[in-house]
């Protein structure tokens, strides 16, 4: 029997086993379904949203589930009062996103007790995906669930995410919007040169051929006024740019320039550094409402 097949086979398997565990730790956006709560069709499917969200709007999106809570937490935690399992499932799952070092969205799952945590990043808070987004993508995978609908629970809510970071990071910014006019003012200026050029010529050699016999210089076509007109032109133009494309023009008319949501960090660049998350229960008893507000943030 030759045992070139089954030698390059387990090789085959030793390398995509350490590849998957490097992309694992790379803190890159993914599903990891411990906890067994999605089928595979439905895993590939969300897959394929969050790496495209990946490629447009640099921002993760981490689904992580779980059988059961750590071991090490289960005494130490009195899980049966609302307010303690709250800041528990708080404390864990910004504690996850933290360590993985999750640029944007960060779902945790838990089957028993069965809960929701959903935790974004301080960066991405500020517009790409707000609280009202965090809050209505809760009580939509909440409501999934609790109807048994783990499937359409992973895929409604994945899609909702990435609308959300889309419709953010196409929005044109101020400061994109000003780039885009950055060629107004060297041609405004390149137009006063050609003026003042123009001007010169007319006044050295326009009056020659002049039939009415009018002095060179006087009128209408002297070096002079030709001279004036072409600073005038330039100062006009400067004027104009610094108006509508300067300082006076970076905030929209009405707009407080103090305001950091409408400052142009449009929410979809920079690493996230901290979190905060809300999220509820999903079980039998778990109630029809969910909470879990948001939090400052803390270690576990």
């Amino acid at each position: 029997m030759n045992p070139f097949p089954r030698t390059l086979h387990l090789v085959t398997a030793t390398a995509t086993l350490l590849l998957g565990t490097g992309v694992l730790h790379a803190g890159a956006g993914g599903i990891h379904d411990n906890g067994a709560f999605f089928s595979e069709q439905a895993q590939a499917e969300a897959s394929r949203v969050i790496a495209d969200v990946a490629r447009v709007t640099k921002k993760n999106i981490v689904v992580e589930t779980f059988r059961e809570i750590p071991e090490s937490a289960r005494n130490s935690v009195e899980l049966s009062e609302k307010g303690a399992a709250n800041q528990f499932f708080r404390q864990w799952a910004e504690t996850q996103a933290r360590q993985q070092s999750v640029n944007g969205i960060y779902i945790l799952l838990v089957r028993q007790p069965a809960h929701l945590q959903v935790v974004v990043g301080n960066e991405t808070l500020k517009q790409a995906f707000t609280t009202g987004n965090r809050e209505t993508l809760v009580g939509t995978m909440l409501a999934k669930l609790r109807a048994k609908q783990n499937d359409a629970a992973l895929i409604e809510g994945v899609n909702f995410v990435a609308s959300m970071l889309r419709a953010h990071s196409s929005d044109t910014s101020p400061a994109v919007a000003e780039s885009s006019w950055a060629w107004v003012l060297p041609v405004l200026i390149g137009v006063a040169v050609l003026w003042v050029v123009f001007g010169l010529l007319r006044s050295l050699f326009g009056g020659r051929a002049n039939p009415t016999g009018t002095p060179q210089g006087a009128g209408g076509g002297g070096f002079g006024r030709s001279l004036l007109g072409g600073l005038f032109g330039a100062a006009a133009g400067m004027w104009m740019y610094d108006q509508f494309f300067g300082s006076h023009g970076n905030a929209a008319p009405g707009s407080d320039p103090n305001d950091t949501a409408g400052s142009g960090d449009s929410g979809t660049s920079g690493q996230d550094t901290d979190y905060t998350s809300s999220g509820g229960g999903f079980g039998d008893d778990s109630g029809g409402g969910f909470g879990g507000g948001d939090s400052d943030g803390g270690d576990f």
